[in-house]
């Protein structure tokens, strides 16, 4: 048996334990069956040293406080990374998510971690509120990225910004898009409902960028001609981050539409009533204007195999091809949003064709194995063979 100190070792870093299990599990056991010693470092915010540990990871819980803007506080935590990356002696490290990214790659190359990877998965709040934050980021960005690491984009529109402002060398860029999907676990369910209207659904954060408040005023509009469909929308605020965000929907506003019968909304709920929400209806329905990577509700509603209306905005009009697999419309715009869910209400059948299509792109363009393929070669073209 191999020592596990002669192994190989990979640091996997994000925000939340969260991310890191449901979103990089399978690259994290990819690279565990091949020999890798494999370690997690997230907030460990729901008892995740349990969960990796039950599938021979390890994990060391960093609290990584992503709403923070406190200068010392992110100072902090470079120096625990670093000390971390000093101590575990990984061949390659592997960031994600904004403050992972800026602080982990810096304590990385202090460290002399050998190889080091960033996935930028979507630019978040601070290029959407832009401004001020938004060039204190990218200056940060720019620092954190010089020199040896490698950067992964989730989407062309987010590759080409950060080469054009001269935060990544092109030679250094790479661009994956998602995360990948098991397309073969999360797939179309075949069983009909008993009743015909139509059911249109949204999974998301409450954020107002996410596009909620379109969503329900176009559901308002379509109620009016079609009393019938339903509207469903599940999520939960931003987590512990939410006070004070300006972007966050008050639960009171959701609640009040709720009550009015406009749409139902039914919170945060486990990703098993996720995927059974999915299989009930319809068609899936984003019509965000947040900076995305690729949004990971609409590569699920593709594998399940559902017609999709979202924004032509960066990661979004990745997973859609405007009236091949779904509607692309501009975002904000509720009067366009409320006449492509007609669409599917006059013509039903548009729902069968499309979703067929979104089954075709989910496997074409998103599914795990050619993912994970993917990241490994960027981790081979960067020495950590």
């Amino acid at each position: 048996m191999i020592n596990e100190d002669m192994k190989k070792k990979a640091l996997f870093v994000a925000n939340t334990g969260f991310a890191l299990f449901n979103h990089r599990l399978q690259l994290m056991r990819l690279l565990s069956n091949a020999g890798w010693s494999v370690v997690a470092i997230a907030n460990d915010e729901s008892d995740y040293i349990h969960k990796f540990s039950k599938m021979g990871i390890k994990f060391i819980n960093v609290n990584i406080d992503h709403k923070g803007m406190n200068p010392l506080t992110d100072a902090a935590i470079v120096w625990r990374l670093k000390s971390i990356y000093k101590h575990e002696s990984p061949v390659l490290v592997h960031h994600f998510t904004i403050k992972p990214v800026i602080f982990g790659s810096l304590a990385a190359k202090w460290a002399k971690v050998p190889v080091i990877i960033n996935s930028i998965t979507g630019l978040g709040y601070a290029f959407y509120k832009g401004g001020f934050l938004m060039h204190t980021v990218m200056m940060l960005y720019k620092l954190a990225l010089s020199g040896r690491p490698q950067v992964i984009f989730q989407n062309n529109d987010d590759c080409r910004l950060f080469i054009s402002n001269n935060i990544v060398k092109k030679t250094k860029a790479k661009i994956i898009l998602g995360s990948g999907i098991d397309t073969k676990t999360i797939y179309p369910n075949t069983k009909k409902r008993c009743d015909n209207a139509i059911q249109f659904l949204l999974v998301s954060r409450m954020l107002w960028s996410k596009g909620i408040n379109e969503y329900v005023h176009a559901a308002e509009k379509v109620k009016k001609q079609f009393p019938g469909t339903r509207f469903i929308i599940a999520g939960g605020a931003s987590g512990g981050g939410a006070k004070g965000n300006p972007d966050v929907i008050p639960e009171k506003w959701l609640r009040n539409f709720d009550a009015k019968g406009i749409i139902q909304w039914v919170g945060r709920i486990p990703m098993e009533n996720v995927m059974t929400l999915l299989d009930n209806s319809d068609v899936i329905v984003l019509p965000s204007y947040y900076p995305e990577g690729v949004p990971r509700s609409l590569i699920e509603a593709a594998a399940k195999g559902k017609p999709i209306i979202t924004t032509n905005t960066p990661g979004c009009k990745d997973v859609v091809v405007d009236g091949l697999n779904g509607f692309l419309m501009p975002p904000k715009n509720v009067e366009l949003l409320a006449n492509c869910m007609i669409k599917f209400i006059q013509d039903p059948g548009l729902i069968e064709r499309m979703g067929l299509e979104s089954r075709k792109r989910a496997i074409d363009l998103f599914d795990a194995e050619k993912i994970l393929d993917k990241t490994v070669k960027v981790y081979k073209e960067a020495g950590a063979a």
